[in-house]
């Protein structure tokens, strides 16, 4: 079924047309201006260069920082575990750690003792190392300046820590070459120019481009020489920004050269040792030429006409760019060159309209795992996946279609289609479950919605609401390649819209209940706290949490939701400090969704003020595909709730896919071991994900609870493995609140 077909959305460029009355008024205009023009460009110029020089040093130094950050990271990981004695002898340091010099750029690691006496990990024997005692006196991870390797011929840098092993004070030392450091600096702005590393007295560490051949050079001295200054204006401005580097600021500024060349300097501050990035770009190869021309214009009228003949189309030419640019990112998918939500939406509206047009279909797929993709094969391979999953659907569906990627890996495409639909059907999915990206065979487990469209329907966005339906119901079913939308569907989109329609009323008239699970103590098998959870009572029926939970989520309802939990949550606490001098730690669920707003915690810190409660008895429980979403800088909106103070838990840990990275970088308290893993738990080995976790959860330094433990066995096994806390039937289901007070009465 395979169609040669041009892209989806091509802008088409028209005829240009001169207007000679526009052009004698441009021609006037720039004639009275064009001293003042002059001026114009010159500082416009200048802030665009200001802007990308000062981009450029600060995008340098905050990847050098991450490099050397993660780096210490693994030291101080290192020295954690010798000091907790997991190793007895050097030997057995080398052996646990060798496999991983390699991912973090090390070429050895070395340990010695006080007097500099110590071996290699790969063989060497050290003895008298020279200036020893430099690598005793920080309590953290220390990183030298560059130095001469005494084993190889580069310069090196050396993270070091102190431990103590067997009794006796030693230290751990990593080494890496120096070049590594200087890849990160290899750049250019404007085929000109170079970035250097320096310390705070101007030392320069390293020069990306090895311009500099003597070591331990000066980097203002360099700079007077190579650039000739002679002014002392010009040294004026190196003093201060040798002044202002000795004072720990950043700035840009510009030098006039002996040739009356101009020269931009940027210096950004590393966060590491007090080190500098300082970029250096020439002017030569945008600002002269611009300069050039338009004083030039000024004393030839001829060549003014010109100008204003070239400025103009110029101008029409950047208009068209401009607009096609906007257009652009207003419509289609950087990725794929598709069309994007938005002009899925439009379109497909459009499209519903058409009354010609007959047995019009919509359907929705999406790729099955994909933040799993992304971790092994990285975004940009990823991206062309995408790429050519969006060409070949586009290709597949009949012509004259709307095809777009509307989220993420999730695709939609609206067409008309008078034959077999299952067939069509069955095509997509054989053909894009298997794509081909250069010389590598990718296999996808999609998952296909489809719904055929009725005359009537005139809205996309219930449309695309049936097809997403259908498509989410694939996921649950094994051996079908796609799920067209059906009675079952329409009957559970019906309930929705009942339950949407009575969610508000239900709110006002407290339907939503609040139940209590509580948190059992490993080690006295006290409780120790509480997770609040919902019961929806609308009537004499109870609406079950995983009926309507996703669907607030959808609709974003579970913002409102969330916050009167919360309240009522609050309202307990104060009736129990009142009643019985007590008050529970509460774990409360807020969903991703307030995620978007990053201050959303100050109305959670409003409502602890209004009632009295200290942020510190309450729990907020994040799910980990919340620290994985790319719509939500999570760290700022992890680092905001707990700057105000409440406690925070990853519940689900493990199910999705967050990096150790990145959890060794949250300000998270506690780890919840999800239900699954304790129901496949291997009880009788310790060799499973439940202890890989505890030992991540050690190593951050968190709490941990075991969710869902229904038995003896998982009872005594979470505690066997030391796990800080159980939740769930062994010990209590939910229950009401009066019933969690007679709880925690005989149990606190």
């Amino acid at each position: 079924m395979k169609k040669n077909k041009q892209e989806q959305v091509i802008i088409k460029e028209k005829p240009y047309k001169l207007n000679i009355v526009w052009i004698l008024i441009v021609f006037f205009i720039i004639l009275m201006l064009s001293f003042f023009y002059v001026g114009y460009v010159k500082e416009l110029i200048y802030q665009n260069i200001y802007q990308n020089i000062s981009e450029l040093s600060e995008q340098t130094a905050t990847q050098l920082n991450l490099f050397i950050t993660d780096q210490k990271n693994f030291v101080s990981i290192m020295v954690d575990s010798i000091n907790r004695g997991y190793f007895k002898t050097p030997e057995q340091i080398f052996e646990a750690y060798q496999g991983d010099l390699e991912n973090y750029n090390f070429t050895r690691l070395v340990i010695l003792d006080r007097e500099g006496n110590g071996t290699t990990s790969d063989g060497y024997q050290v003895t008298s190392y020279a200036n020893i005692a430099e690598f005793f006196e920080h309590d953290e991870v220390y990183l030298s300046e560059n130095r001469p390797s005494t084993v190889t011929n580069n310069q090196v840098n050396i993270y070091s820590k102190t431990f103590k092993m067997n009794g006796e004070e030693k230290v751990l030392m990593a080494t890496i070459n120096t070049m590594d450091y200087q890849k990160i600096l290899l750049r250019r702005l404007f085929d000109k120019g170079g970035t250097y590393l320096i310390n705070n007295d101007g030392t320069v560490l390293i020069d990306s481009f090895n311009n500099i051949e003597e070591s331990n050079a000066n980097f203002y001295e360099y700079v007077k020489n190579r650039y000739v200054i002679t002014t002392e204006k010009e040294e004026e401005k190196i003093d201060k920004m040798a002044q202002a580097i000795k004072n720990k600021q950043i700035g840009t500024f510009d030098i006039k050269v002996d040739n009356d060349d101009v020269y931009f300097i940027h210096y950004e501050k590393v966060n590491i040792n007090d080190w500098y990035v300082v970029t250096t770009a020439s002017d030569e190869t945008i600002a002269k030429q611009l300069f050039t021309l338009v004083i030039l214009s000024i004393g030839v009228c001829l060549i003014i006409n010109l100008l204003i003949i070239a400025i103009t189309i110029y101008i029409d030419i950047s208009n068209q760019k401009k607009n096609r640019k906007l257009y652009r990112i207003a419509y289609i998918d950087s990725v794929t060159s598709l069309g994007n939500v938005v002009y899925f939406k439009e379109k497909g509206a459009i499209f519903l309209q058409n009354q010609t047009a007959k047995n019009k279909y919509i359907i929705t797929l999406d790729i099955n795992k994909f933040k799993a993709l992304n971790n092994t094969y990285g975004y940009g391979f990823c991206n062309e996946i995408l790429k050519t999953l969006g060409k070949k659907l586009y290709n597949l569906v009949p012509i004259d279609n709307i095809t777009c990627r509307i989220s993420n890996d999730i695709f939609a495409s609206i067409f008309s289609y008078e034959e077999n639909i299952n067939e069509l059907l069955d095509t997509i999915f054989k053909e894009l479950s298997r794509i081909e990206i250069g010389d590598i065979d990718i296999h996808l487990n999609l998952s296909i919605g489809a719904y055929k469209i009725n005359l009537k329907d005139r809205d996309i966005k219930k449309v695309l609401d049936k097809s997403d339906m259908a498509r989410s119901k694939i996921k649950g079913l094994y051996h079908n390649n796609y799920y067209l939308f059906d009675e079952t569907l329409e009957n559970q989109l019906i309930e929705e819209q009942k339950i949407e329609a009575c969610m508000e009323e239900a709110l006002t008239n407290h339907e939503f209940i609040i139940y209590y699970q509580p948190k059992i103590s490993t080690q006295n098998e006290k409780m120790a706290g509480a997770e609040a959870l919902v019961r929806w009572y609308r009537g004499k029926e109870i609406i079950p949490p995983n009926k309507f939970i996703p669907l607030f989520e959808k609709n974003k309802f579970i913002i409102k939701l969330d916050l009167y939990i919360f309240e009522q949550v609050c309202k307990d606490l104060v009736a129990w400090r009142k009643k019985y001098q007590y008050m529970p730690t509460i774990s409360i669920n807020v969903s991703k969704e307030h995620f978007v707003d990053e201050n959303f915690i100050d109305e959670y810190v409003k409502i602890c003020n209004q009632y009295n409660i200290e942020t510190s008895c309450i729990d907020l429980e994040i799910t980990e595909s919340a620290t994985i979403d790319s719509n939500i800088n999570i760290l700022k909106v992890l680092n905001n709730i707990k700057a105000k103070g409440f406690i925070i838990s990853i519940d689900d840990f493990g199910t999705g896919y967050s990096s150790l990275n990145m959890l060794q970088n949250m300000p998270i308290d506690i780890i919840k071991i999800d239900k699954v893993f304790i129901d496949k738990a291997d009880l009788s080995s310790h060799n499973n994900v439940i202890n890989y976790i505890m030992f991540i959860a050690k190593n951050l330094g968190v709490k941990t609870i075991a969710e869902g433990v229904e038995t003896k066995e998982q009872m005594e096994y979470i505690r066997d493995i030391k796990c800080d806390m159980i939740q769930g039937y062994y010990y209590s289901k939910p229950i009401t609140k009066e019933e969690f007070e007679k709880y925690f009465n005989k149990n606190k």
